[in-house]
Protein backbone atom coordinates (compact mmCIF):
# COMPACT_ATOMS: atom_id res chain seq x y z
CA UNK A 1 0.00 0.00 0.00
CA UNK A 2 3.18 2.53 0.44
CA UNK A 3 2.91 2.34 -3.63
CA UNK A 4 -0.19 4.30 -3.45
CA UNK A 5 0.00 6.17 -0.07
CA UNK A 6 2.68 8.26 1.33
CA UNK A 7 4.88 5.85 3.46
CA UNK A 8 3.88 8.14 6.59
CA UNK A 9 0.26 7.90 6.21
CA UNK A 10 0.75 3.72 6.11
CA UNK A 11 2.72 3.75 9.09
CA UNK A 12 0.68 5.79 10.85
CA UNK A 13 -2.49 3.73 10.14
CA UNK A 14 -0.72 -0.04 10.28
CA UNK A 15 1.42 0.58 13.61
CA UNK A 16 -1.66 0.59 16.22
CA UNK A 17 -2.84 -2.42 14.90
CA UNK A 18 0.71 -3.82 15.13
CA UNK A 19 1.21 -3.36 18.52
CA UNK A 20 -2.03 -4.43 19.06
CA UNK A 21 -1.54 -7.60 17.78
CA UNK A 22 1.43 -8.48 19.06
CA UNK A 23 0.55 -8.14 22.43
CA UNK A 24 -2.55 -10.58 21.69
CA UNK A 25 -0.16 -12.53 20.25
CA UNK A 26 2.32 -12.36 23.06
CA UNK A 27 5.35 -11.35 20.98
CA UNK A 28 7.54 -8.72 21.34
CA UNK A 29 6.10 -5.40 19.14
CA UNK A 30 9.45 -4.99 17.76
CA UNK A 31 9.18 -8.26 16.07
CA UNK A 32 6.32 -6.84 13.68
CA UNK A 33 6.55 -2.84 13.97
CA UNK A 34 10.27 -3.14 12.86
CA UNK A 35 9.49 -4.83 9.28
CA UNK A 36 6.55 -3.21 8.57
CA UNK A 37 8.52 0.17 9.24
CA UNK A 38 11.35 -0.99 6.61
CA UNK A 39 8.46 -1.71 4.34
CA UNK A 40 6.88 1.56 4.39
CA UNK A 41 10.22 2.67 2.32
CA UNK A 42 9.89 0.52 -0.30
CA UNK A 43 7.92 2.43 -2.82
CA UNK A 44 9.61 2.68 -6.22
CA UNK A 45 7.00 1.56 -8.73
CA UNK A 46 4.57 4.87 -8.69
CA UNK A 47 5.93 7.85 -9.31
CA UNK A 48 3.13 8.90 -6.18
CA UNK A 49 4.68 6.29 -4.03
CA UNK A 50 7.16 9.12 -2.63
CA UNK A 51 8.32 12.90 -2.63
CA UNK A 52 11.76 12.27 -4.79
CA UNK A 53 8.99 10.09 -7.46
CA UNK A 54 7.24 13.30 -8.00
CA UNK A 55 9.90 15.54 -8.24
CA UNK A 56 11.93 13.09 -11.22
CA UNK A 57 8.93 12.84 -12.39
CA UNK A 58 8.50 16.52 -12.33
CA UNK A 59 12.09 17.48 -13.68
CA UNK A 60 11.34 14.89 -16.78
CA UNK A 61 8.75 17.11 -18.19
CA UNK A 62 12.02 19.04 -19.17
CA UNK A 63 13.64 16.18 -21.25
CA UNK A 64 12.71 16.03 -24.74
CA UNK A 65 11.62 12.13 -23.52
CA UNK A 66 9.32 12.59 -20.14
CA UNK A 67 9.37 9.99 -17.93
CA UNK A 68 6.03 8.18 -17.75
CA UNK A 69 4.41 5.79 -15.65
CA UNK A 70 5.43 2.39 -17.11
CA UNK A 71 8.81 3.61 -16.67
CA UNK A 72 8.74 3.65 -12.92
CA UNK A 73 6.93 0.42 -13.10
CA UNK A 74 9.12 -1.35 -14.60
CA UNK A 75 12.04 0.01 -13.21
CA UNK A 76 10.48 0.03 -9.87
CA UNK A 77 9.76 -3.83 -9.93
CA UNK A 78 13.19 -5.05 -9.53
CA UNK A 79 14.17 -2.52 -7.14
CA UNK A 80 10.81 -3.00 -4.94
CA UNK A 81 12.09 -7.20 -5.19
CA UNK A 82 15.26 -6.55 -4.08
CA UNK A 83 14.57 -4.08 -1.43
CA UNK A 84 11.75 -6.80 -0.07
CA UNK A 85 14.28 -9.86 0.13
CA UNK A 86 17.44 -7.76 1.54
CA UNK A 87 14.79 -5.62 3.97
CA UNK A 88 13.34 -9.10 5.43
CA UNK A 89 16.73 -10.20 6.01
CA UNK A 90 18.31 -7.33 8.26
CA UNK A 91 15.24 -6.37 10.11
CA UNK A 92 14.83 -9.86 11.20
CA UNK A 93 18.75 -10.63 12.27
CA UNK A 94 19.46 -6.18 12.87
CA UNK A 95 16.32 -6.53 14.91
CA UNK A 96 17.45 -9.56 17.15
CA UNK A 97 20.75 -8.42 17.37
CA UNK A 98 20.50 -4.48 18.50
CA UNK A 99 16.35 -4.66 19.69
CA UNK A 100 16.58 -7.97 21.04
CA UNK A 101 12.84 -8.82 19.32
CA UNK A 102 12.86 -12.19 19.96
CA UNK A 103 12.65 -12.01 23.35
CA UNK A 104 9.46 -12.04 25.49
CA UNK A 105 6.58 -9.45 25.26
CA UNK A 106 8.62 -6.40 27.59
CA UNK A 107 6.93 -5.02 30.29
CA UNK A 108 6.63 -2.02 29.11
CA UNK A 109 4.58 -3.01 25.81
CA UNK A 110 2.35 -4.94 28.41
CA UNK A 111 2.16 -1.49 30.38
CA UNK A 112 1.24 0.79 27.17
CA UNK A 113 -1.12 -1.99 25.87
CA UNK A 114 -3.75 -0.28 28.13
CA UNK A 115 -6.30 -2.73 29.14
CA UNK A 116 -5.47 -5.19 27.31
CA UNK A 117 -3.08 -6.56 28.95
CA UNK A 118 -1.53 -6.67 32.93
CA UNK A 119 1.92 -7.58 34.28
CA UNK A 120 1.97 -10.47 36.76
CA UNK A 121 4.85 -12.08 38.91
CA UNK A 122 4.27 -15.63 37.55
CA UNK A 123 7.73 -17.07 36.78
CA UNK A 124 7.68 -19.28 33.80
CA UNK A 125 9.48 -19.65 30.50
CA UNK A 126 7.79 -17.51 27.89
CA UNK A 127 9.51 -18.22 24.47
CA UNK A 128 12.48 -20.24 25.59
CA UNK A 129 13.53 -17.56 28.53
CA UNK A 130 13.46 -18.40 31.98
CA UNK A 131 11.05 -15.22 33.44
CA UNK A 132 10.64 -14.14 37.13
CA UNK A 133 7.46 -12.43 35.85
CA UNK A 134 5.25 -12.22 32.55
CA UNK A 135 2.76 -10.79 30.43
CA UNK A 136 -1.14 -11.60 31.09
CA UNK A 137 -3.12 -10.95 28.13
CA UNK A 138 -6.71 -10.12 29.53
CA UNK A 139 -9.18 -12.09 27.97
CA UNK A 140 -12.02 -9.98 26.24
CA UNK A 141 -14.04 -12.50 24.93
CA UNK A 142 -15.50 -12.86 28.37
CA UNK A 143 -18.00 -10.78 29.72
CA UNK A 144 -16.32 -9.39 32.41
CA UNK A 145 -12.62 -9.53 31.67
CA UNK A 146 -12.47 -11.32 34.69
CA UNK A 147 -9.30 -13.65 33.30
CA UNK A 148 -6.11 -13.79 31.35
CA UNK A 149 -3.60 -15.91 29.92
CA UNK A 150 0.32 -15.99 30.33
CA UNK A 151 2.39 -16.77 27.38
CA UNK A 152 2.06 -20.95 27.97
CA UNK A 153 -1.65 -20.63 27.77
CA UNK A 154 -2.32 -20.96 31.77
CA UNK A 155 -5.43 -19.15 32.49
CA UNK A 156 -5.27 -16.58 35.38
CA UNK A 157 -7.98 -15.04 37.52
CA UNK A 158 -7.16 -11.22 36.91
CA UNK A 159 -8.97 -10.25 40.42
CA UNK A 160 -6.30 -11.86 41.86
CA UNK A 161 -3.40 -10.02 41.20
CA UNK A 162 -5.12 -6.87 40.77
CA UNK A 163 -5.65 -6.93 44.37
CA UNK A 164 -2.00 -7.83 44.94
CA UNK A 165 -1.22 -4.14 43.33
CA UNK A 166 -0.07 -5.45 40.54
Amino acid sequence: SSQVLSSIGVATMIMPILSSAAVQAMIHPLALMLPATVATSFSFMLPTAAAPNVVVLAKSQELSRALRFRDFFTNGIPLTIAAVVVGAFLSHSMGQAIFNDHSPLPRWACEAASGECIWVDVPGVAHGEDVASQACVIDLSGVDGGLCRIWNGTILSVAAYMKGGI
